[in-house]
């Protein structure tokens, strides 16, 4: 018995090309992915230094909550690093609600965030002098996790 060709035994040939296609862009959603694993591991401490220095100007000093606001808003960004909307979107909450509570606006974390990129960006840019493909991967997680802050942002 001859066996079948794979397009003989489906009524609908183009069924192949969208499983090609599917499995193209989930393959970038995973090299996107290890690429913000990577800027999520050597950019916490700088994400961490800026966000606490910005909140303890916020808070006249006040350093115990402002150590505590650091720690979830780089919870906030590991997760927008990792690629975990869902998770980015609970935690920006949580510290919404956090900031309300010490009367402190939705501006001042948006001022926070831009803040970030802008100091991620910085790092990157230098980076690319020494690697240019480091610095490339680098750049489009930043740019996927700044997408990903807007939606979260116009969410809200």
């Amino acid at each position: 018995m001859r066996s079948q060709h794979p397009f003989e035994s489906r009524k609908d040939p183009g069924h192949y090309v969208r499983a090609l296609r599917t499995d193209a862009m989930s393959m970038h959603e995973r090299t996107i992915g290890l690429f913000g694993r990577d800027i999520a591991l050597w950019s916490e401490p700088l994400i961490a230094d800026y966000v606490y220095a910005a909140y303890e100007r916020c808070l006249d000093g006040q350093a115990e909550i402002a150590e505590l606001l650091t720690q979830q808003h780089c919870r906030v960004w590991r997760a927008l690093l990792d690629s975990e909307p869902i998770m980015a979107r609970f935690l920006r909450q949580e510290l919404l609600k956090a900031l309300a509570g010490l009367r402190l606006a939705t501006e001042t974390l948006d001022a926070i965030d831009i803040g970030v990129c802008d100091e991620l960006l910085e790092v990157i840019m230098r980076r690319s002098q020494r690697s240019r493909d480091s610095a490339r991967c680098d750049a489009m997680a930043l740019v996927q996790a700044a997408s990903m802050l807007g939606e979260i942002r116009m969410a809200a």
